[in-house]
């Protein structure tokens, strides 16, 4: 089933959110690996996209969810959070295509992840993402989440950070 969320009440471009198909596994990949482009992540792609050629195993089985954002055809979003426990998930592969940051997708499928988890009885979520993206990790505290440590991810450096869901996640946003 999808689903249409308008960007801003006075502009025309929305973007329709889908849970993941896999006959979009290949645009899927395709702006995974643009996205990390220049990074030396350290392991070989078979490691790195091991749960993307797999979402539905990892993440939808399993209590989680995986989203896919269009612009008319053209796939330009993902995301999904991963169940850790019963009320804890890691949000993760969240990608904007390039060409379209910085404009409001990303916080609308955020938001609309965040409002999933939620109904799904998780109340934390956790992520990490590279501490050479500093938008991103602004995007992140933007939006609520906390600093909660340091990891790798292969050879990246990350930042860990969590956030406590409630009743409220992303009011009015979607």
């Amino acid at each position: 089933m999808a689903f249409y969320v308008r960007l801003h009440e006075h502009t025309e471009r929305s973007m329709r959110l889908i849970r993941y198909q896999l006959e979009y596994q290949e645009p899927m990949l395709a702006l995974h690996r643009s996205a990390i482009e220049g990074f030396t992540l350290g392991m070989s792609q078979q490691q790195d996209e091991a749960d993307l050629v797999a979402v539905e195993d990892i993440y939808l089985r399993s209590r989680g969810e995986f989203l896919l954002g269009f612009i008319g055809v053209r796939l330009i979003a993902m995301g999904g959070f991963k169940r850790l426990s019963d009320d804890l998930a890691e949000l993760r592969r969240m990608r904007i295509s390039r060409d379209l940051q910085g404009r409001g997708y990303g916080t609308l499928i955020l938001c609309e992840l965040e409002r999933r988890a939620f109904q799904f009885g998780v109340r934390t979520l956790c992520l990490d993402t590279a501490r050479r993206r500093p938008l991103t990790l602004e995007f992140y505290r933007k939006h609520g989440y906390q600093e909660t440590g340091q990891s790798f991810y292969g050879a990246v450096e990350t930042v860990q950070f969590r956030k406590t869901l409630d009743e409220r996640v992303c009011e009015g946003a979607a």
